[in-house]
């Protein structure tokens, strides 16, 4: 069996670097040939041929169903799931369809106005405009597309107000009552997010505390997963085991106290929703129960193994999650230093030592992963885990759930449970809140192949396994590509980081950066805070110089003042008068190290913010780079009337590629090797627009565009210019969307 898990694991891990997913016809020929493989004996390969089956089977419904539901032109029925998100201009639910042949999927939407109060178990009858899920895609942020795939999603889109929606016939659901009950024993205190996070799953943090999270370590420690639920798992146990039972049932009193402590897991598994963690972290105690029922005695590597291939073999779009992969190496890394480590120990001495090794271990492998899959880690990793996994285990958490049963059982005095849980809290919130103000808490390592950090990864096996020689022996040549990458000179950089329909542009060299214009907000939506804050972080900016905010539109200054709390170093420079502390376009200083920086006198005031556009010209190693902001062609005709020598390399498109910008002959005389835009997938406007493409296509200027090749990094030497599309580096291949030009392009003089 051993054999057969391992093939379903390296299948798993095969399917991320397939180009496409193998039709679905070839399930046909493989499903007899995992059995014939099983039956002879091969049972690597059959666990391998075992993943191809049910990951090809599954994708396929997928997309048939995903298919259907886009040409389906019925009103929908569904029943709202999880807990709907009520913003000033519209309301966000989740949808479970029930009427269409997607019956059981889920659809992702959003009500302008809706005519009551969302909650979760009302039924509908609706119309909606839909589409393909897609989001923006940048190395720090979230694979929406995957998401979408692990959680059932087929369609994102807005309800349609004609014709009108009904309300269903519906009850509100059970756990609805329960939140709402929980949401208002909490509203008075300080660490409500965080109570909230660890008994129902809703994480509303502000940007600061999300901040505080990544910064120290502890995102695990608030999402409800493995750990929360083993310690319910553990506590029911505990009671139940040993509460007073009469003799007659003294026998059979090790078997229930399992099943009760698995059901007390199960609900309060259901109370956070059955997130995705929470499925996992069950399936692992369902397992762990029934061997011990069965008096069947697992190994450490046999138990781990049939976990993760039994998940994978479940649900195979698990392989696309980076928190399963976390997850699960976690547990590995557990479970081998647990082996390793001796397993009684009386002197407390002894005991601090392997507690304190065990939590290095722990916290240099997920930093090696955290390497891996985020392209950073956080510094003080290790002193949070050391002293906030023991005070919530042992104190705090417990402590909150004696206070979620008793407000659910309604006992008297409930309130002095919370106002206790919430003084054991504090000081988990004043700890978030200072990791949030430390800058320099994040190790950033962007741009590493991903073979390096796994020479990484074995070097500290060997070394935990003890292999003390050959760790001597192989460390060395492991860790050498460690030290060649720091002693890499920096080198500058230009990114046009995917935000969607809205404009950043980040200049960076080494720590320091210029950020051109911070992405859009729309209502409570803020790219500036999803998107470009992580995108900073993730690309080691620790000191940004200056922010030019181009015009007052919000698609380009979004969430400005979130960036100036974060660098309060950075100088502001706008022609937008209400923004104070500011200086105007024009006074931004032309040296920035090796760069110049120009701003271009666009002719006057037009009276449209769209033409009062601040136009950058950066000039480095000769290479000459233009941001127009979003001036129209009028503005464009100006300017290289004032600038007839004006020429550029590299031209971000103004106003996103619009038909009313990127005049024939502006395009003409710059004659830029490289056009670069920002635009959403799908977006309303078209952008860019058809005539924009064909005036590029007819002067031979190769067009690239963040909605189908995400994040865009442009790597600037005096030789060269080399591009690279983000969307073409991510892993999986097969679910990214095709690209219009090609994924690298080396621009040399």
């Amino acid at each position: 069996m051993k054999s057969f898990c391992i093939g379903v694991l390296a299948g798993s891990l095969l399917s991320l670097f397939l180009p496409i997913v193998p039709p679905f016809f070839t399930v046909f020929l493989l499903l007899p040939l995992t059995i014939l493989l099983f039956a002879v004996r091969y049972r690597f390969c059959a666990g391998l041929v075992a993943f191809f089956c049910c990951w090809v089977t599954q994708f396929a419904a997928y997309q048939t169903e995903q298919l259907q539901l886009l040409n389906y032109s019925a009103p929908l029925h569904g029943s709202i799931v999880g807990i709907p998100k009520h913003y000033a201009e519209y309301s966000q639910f989740t949808l479970r369809l029930e009427n269409s042949s997607a019956a059981g999927y889920q659809i992702q939407l959003n009500w302008s106005q809706p005519p009551v109060l969302l909650q979760e178990g009302q039924r509908w009858q609706l119309n909606a405009r839909l589409r393909p899920v897609a989001g923006s895609a940048n190395p720090a942020g979230v694979n929406r597309e995957a998401q979408a795939l692990l959680q059932g999603v087929l369609a994102q889109g807005s309800v349609m107000t004609d014709p009108e929606a009904k309300l269903l016939p519906h009850s509100v659901s059970l756990r609805q009552r329960l939140i709402a009950r929980l949401q208002q024993a909490t509203a008075d205190l300080n660490t409500a997010p965080l109570l909230l996070a660890l008994t129902t799953g809703q994480r509303q943090f502000s940007p600061a505390l999300w901040h505080g999270l990544q910064q120290s370590g502890l995102a695990h420690l608030l999402a409800i997963s493995g750990l929360h639920i083993g310690l319910v798992f553990g506590w029911s146990f505990f009671v139940l085991r040993f509460m007073p039972w009469p003799l007659r049932y003294l026998a059979c009193r090790q078997g229930v106290a399992l099943t009760g402590a698995l059901l007390a897991a199960f609900g309060y598994a259901w109370l956070a929703g059955f997130a995705i963690p929470t499925i996992r972290a069950a399936f692992a105690l369902l397992l762990m129960v029934l061997a011990w029922l069965q008096y069947r005695q697992l190994s450490y590597s046999h138990y781990w193994l049939l976990l993760t291939a039994g998940l994978l073999l479940v649900q195979p779009f698990f392989v696309l999650s980076k928190s399963f992969w976390l997850s699960v190496l976690a547990v590995a890394v557990i479970f081998t230093v647990l082996w390793l480590q001796p397993r009684y120990t009386r002197h407390w001495r002894s005991k601090f030592y392997l507690f304190l090794r065990f939590h290095f271990c722990l916290t240099l492998f997920m930093s090696l992963l955290s390497l891996l899959l985020f392209d950073g880690s956080s510094v003080l990793a290790l002193v949070s885990n050391v002293l906030w996994v023991p005070w919530c285990s042992l104190l705090a958490i417990p402590l909150l759930f004696l206070s979620l049963l008793a407000e659910l059982a309604q006992l008297p005095g409930s309130n002095l449970f919370w106002q206790l849980t919430d003084t054991l809290f504090q000081p988990l919130l004043w700890w978030l809140n200072w990791s949030a103000l430390q800058s320099n808490s994040w190790w950033a390592w962007p741009d590493q192949h991903w073979l390096v950090i796994c020479s990484l990864l074995i070097a500290s096996a060997l070394y935990l396994l003890s292999y003390q020689r050959l760790f001597l022996y192989l460390g060395v040549v492991l860790v050498l590509p460690l030290v060649l990458a720091f002693a890499r000179p920096a080198q500058w950089q230009l990114h046009l980081i995917d935000v969607g329909q809205g404009l950043a542009v980040l200049l960076q060299y080494g720590q320091r950066g210029v950020l051109y214009d911070v992405g859009p907000r729309y209502g409570q939506h803020s790219a500036t805070a999803s998107q470009v804050l992580p995108y900073l972080r993730q690309r080691g900016v620790r000191q940004l110089d200056y922010v030019i905010l181009s015009h007052d539109d919000s698609d380009h200054t979004g969430d400005w003042q979130l960036i100036t709390a974060f660098y309060p170093q950075a100088q502001i420079y706008t022609d937008i008068d209400h923004i104070d502390n500011a200086q105007p376009c024009r006074a931004i200083p032309q040296q920035y190290l090796a760069a110049r920086l120009q701003m271009l006198a666009t002719g006057g005031d037009f009276g449209n913010k769209n033409d009062s556009s601040c136009v950058l010209l950066i000039q480095l190693y000769d290479w000459q780079i233009l941001l127009p902001g979003d001036i129209g062609a009028k503005v464009e005709r100006q300017l290289i009337a004032r600038y007839p020598q004006l020429t550029a390399n590299v031209l971000v498109l103004s106003h996103h590629g619009s038909n009313s910008s990127s005049h024939f002959t502006f395009l003409h005389q710059l004659a830029p090797q490289l056009a670069l835009n920002s635009a959403s997938l799908y977006n309303r406007h078209q952008h860019p627009a058809i005539a924009v493409q064909q005036r590029l296509q007819m002067l031979g200027i190769p067009l690239h565009n963040t909605a189908h090749g995400g994040a865009i990094r442009l790597d600037i030497s005096e030789q060269a210019l080399h591009l690279s599309e983000y969307r073409a580096q991510r892993i999986p291949f097969w679910l990214q969307k095709p690209v219009g030009n090609a994924e690298t392009l080396l621009t040399t003089r």
